[in-house]
């Protein structure tokens, strides 16, 4: 019975890992799924993700849609530096049918037009190129915040 288990906890990993390129452990039993596998897969690209109506339709929060989150393509995945970031270069508009239920009940398909990312990038942050500016600012208000601390120590009054 044990050796039968074991088999078939193999043939669902080949199954489930059937697209991958995997190898045996060293100790022959398990898969491993391959460095260049998971490198390829984790690197930034479109990726399907499941978006919500809402959040890319906020002026339409008076409405229920069904379903209430859509299939897109959108940029994921890592850059392998944390000044780079992945974001989309090339988009594409696709038009979605869906119900909008009123708040009368009445639920008609509507039509609606989303984004979708066809090709992705790493691109440096911009957030990070202006906390480079913002760490300098930090240094001084230090500063200055032991210079009040001289003064408030003059005078007794406790300062923050």
């Amino acid at each position: 019975m044990g050796l039968l288990r074991h088999r078939l906890l193999h043939v669902r990993i080949g199954l489930v890992l059937g697209s991958l390129d995997v190898s045996l452990c060293p100790c022959g039993s398990l898969p491993v799924v391959t460095f260049q596998e998971i490198w390829n897969r984790s690197f930034c690209r479109p990726l399907e993700q499941l978006v919500d109506v809402i959040t890319e339709f906020p002026n339409e929060v008076e409405y229920i849609f069904r379903p209430s989150c859509v299939s897109l393509q959108r940029c994921g995945g890592c850059c392998g530096d944390e000044g780079l970031r992945c974001v989309p270069v090339e988009t594409s508009t696709v038009t979605m049918q869906l119900l909008k239920i009123k708040p009368s009940g009445e639920a008609p398909y509507v039509e609606m037009a989303f984004t979708e990312h066809k090709r992705c990038e790493c691109r440096p942050r911009q957030d990070l190129m202006k906390s480079g500016r913002r760490r300098s600012k930090g240094r001084g208000k230090r500063r200055q915040n032991k210079k009040r601390r001289k003064d408030c120590e003059l005078c007794g009054t406790p300062r923050r």
